[in-house]
């Protein structure tokens, strides 16, 4: 859940995680079951860039999770894991795979296969993002599918994470088939109370939605800082710069704060989106969140996201939230 400490997620481990409630079930010396997920709802308040308001009650993605491991002996272990969406109103009657992933941790480090999440992501977007819906813009980045991730050990408090992406798109009409392909990467040094991440993505190409074409797409590269500056309250702040073959670039600067006030925590985040064409925008948000027993948490959130109508467009489908309020629970199991 995002109401997490970003700097234990700095310094946290890539394996992936069927969540604190998670159940263990071992079945023979060196295999282990994990069943686990979360229910999320949400009522929420919209207002749209094209000035409309709307209000929903929704699922916000409650999932399944299974997963295992196994030690294959000298050191090494490998784990799978597995998540499956539903709707927890009724709403859908879908049952469906969202992601998995394999990977194998030893003395090495780790790597995994599949639907990793984007190291940028890990270390330069969440680094500013405690909220559960009203997160500010991010520099868009490579999709999170058809990953190879490696991530290092901690060695004396830094450590790297390299990342590669390659998703071949068939074209029956073209002998060469189109692919998108992406490098990310990442390192972080932790100085204790302070943690510094730097981080790279090349983005490679991406869907030209015309046929199976991909087209070309610039680098994103970040920056982010995460303190903690006492037993309860905690800073970070990051720089990203998003970049495109026309020469121009959009700088995303932003700072956060979180207080722990004993039942759970208070936070808001502040950003400057500046593109070197078109005009600046500035976006606020806050929340709270408070946890009801263990496992059971209840948040609200609000944010001025400051965006404005694209191109004209009064596609109902396909407008952008101006500002958004949201009250929510979130049930780990």
């Amino acid at each position: 859940m995002k109401h997490a400490p970003k700097l234990a997620l700095l310094v946290a481990a890539g394996m992936a995680s069927a969540g604190a409630q998670a159940a263990d079930f071992e079945v023979s010396e060196n295999t282990t079951l994990t069943l686990g997920g979360e229910v999320v709802l949400n009522y929420l308040y919209e207002k749209k860039t094209d000035g409309r308001n709307d209000t929903d009650f929704k699922d916000d993605g409650s999932l399944v999770i299974l997963g295992g491991s196994r030690d294959l002996g000298n050191g090494v272990t490998a784990y799978v894991e597995s998540e499956f969406t539903y709707n927890v109103l009724g709403n859908s009657d879908s049952f469906e795979r969202d992601t998995s992933i394999l990977g194998f941790t030893g003395d090495f480090g780790e790597v995994a296969i599949g639907a990793s999440d984007n190291v940028f992501e890990d270390l330069i977007t969440d680094a500013v993002d405690p909220f559960e819906n009203a997160s500010l813009d991010g520099a868009s980045l490579s999709e999170e599918d058809s990953m190879l991730t490696y991530y290092s050990p901690d060695m004396d408090g830094f450590s790297f994470r390299l990342q590669g992406r390659h998703n071949n798109r068939d074209n029956d009409n073209d002998a060469n088939d189109d692919a998108e392909v992406s490098l990310i990467a990442a390192a972080e040094y932790d100085f204790g109370p302070v943690a510094l991440a730097a981080a790279y993505d090349s983005r490679g190409s991406e869907d030209s939605g015309e046929g199976d074409d991909f087209k070309s797409q610039d680098h994103v590269v970040g920056l982010a800082a995460v303190a903690q500056l006492s037993d309860r309250v905690e800073a970070s702040a990051r720089f990203a710069q998003e970049n495109d073959q026309a020469g121009n670039d959009t700088d995303y600067t932003a700072v956060a704060v979180s207080y722990n006030y004993g039942g759970g925590d208070l936070y808001g985040a502040a950003q400057s989106v500046d593109p070197s064409t078109g005009s600046s925008s500035t976006q606020t948000a806050a929340g709270v969140n408070y946890g009801i027993t263990d496992g059971l948490v209840i948040f609200a959130e609000y944010g001025d996201l400051d965006r404005e109508l694209s191109d004209g467009t009064t596609d109902f489908e396909d407008q952008d939230n101006k500002k958004l309020g949201v009250a929510g629970l979130i049930y780990e199991f």
